[in-house]
Parts: structure tokens; sequence; C-alpha cells
């Protein structure tokens, strides 16, 4: 039993990498073909938040930290942000520079780590977070999320404003 729980940290990340290409599925279908797809899109942005949260939960309280899982779990992440923004961008949603940004922050994040651990060997962790680089990388984990969410609500006051202003009933219309 114990060997099992040992490895839920580990599945769980494993199914954020597939919810990820999920995820960006369910964007192009939202954004590109116009399926109605926005709770689909809702449900996953938020099953990844979660698994994000808890597969470290877990691995910590179960005392299954491994090298591996964190390298999995930064990988996990990664892959979410890169595919989600190289999608927004490609369907013309963000900008360019945004992922730029994004690759400047992941590469300095691993060079602060390196240096970190070489200049601190008691540090255990493969990767060494500090509370700012938590709150920045948050911000480009939700972001893409978010961001369809918003999209998806104004794309429907759009319309709604133009079948308002387009109304049969309307007197001002020839």
């Amino acid at each position: 039993m114990k060997i099992t729980i040992k490895y839920i940290p580990n599945i769980i990340t494993v199914a954020r990498i597939i919810m990820s290409f999920l995820f960006i599925h369910t964007i192009v279908g939202q954004f590109v073909y116009g399926q109605d797809l926005k709770v689909n899109l809702i449900i996953l942005f938020l099953a990844i938040c979660c698994s994000d949260l808890l597969d470290g939960r877990i691995a910590r309280k179960t005392k299954s930290v491994s090298i591996i899982g964190a390298k999995l779990d930064v990988f996990a992440d990664l892959l979410y942000i890169i595919i989600s923004y190289i999608t927004l961008i490609n369907i013309k949603i963000l900008p360019l520079w945004f992922l730029g940004f994004i690759c400047f922050k992941f590469t300095e994040f691993i060079i602060t780590s390196k240096f970190m651990k070489r200049n601190n060997k008691s540090l255990e962790n493969a990767f060494v977070f500090d509370k700012v680089g938590r709150i920045v990388s948050a911000t480009f984990f939700i972001i893409p999320g978010l961001y369809s969410s918003y999209l998806r609500i104004k794309s429907c006051f759009m319309l709604a404003d133009l079948n308002r202003a387009y109304s049969p009933n309307d007197k001002y219309m020839d």
C-alpha cells in the first residue's frame, strides 16, 4: 500500500500534463472553431490548478518527495504555460513578447536555483522557490485560463449588444 501511495503525486502530475493538452484542444475548439466549450475550458483550467496544488502537498504529507517528482512538476507547469501561451499567441489573443518574457523568467529561475544550491549545500530540493518567484509563476499559470474565460464572457456581451442594436423592435430602424 505504501508503494502505491508513493506514486500518487507523480500520477497527478502526469494527469496535469494530459489535461494541458486537452486544455489546448479546448481553447482551439472554443476560439478557432467557435464551439461552445466554455464549461469544459473552465473545468479543465480548475482541474489543472487543483492538480498543481495537490501533487506537492500530497508528496510532502506522504513523505514521498523526490527530485524526479519535483522536476516532473516543474516540467508539467512549464509545459502547460508554454503550450497555452503559444496557442493564445497563434490565435492572436496574446502578443508574442509575452512568451519571450516567460521564457526569460523561467531561465532566471533555473539559473538562480542552481546558484542557490551551489552556495547553500544544505538545500535538498531540486529547485529554490522564493515568494516573489511563486507569485510570478502563479500569475503565469493562471493567465491562460483567466484570459480565455474573460474573452468568452466579453464575446457574449458583445453578441448581446449586437442583438440589441439590430433588434427588429427598434423604432429607429427603417
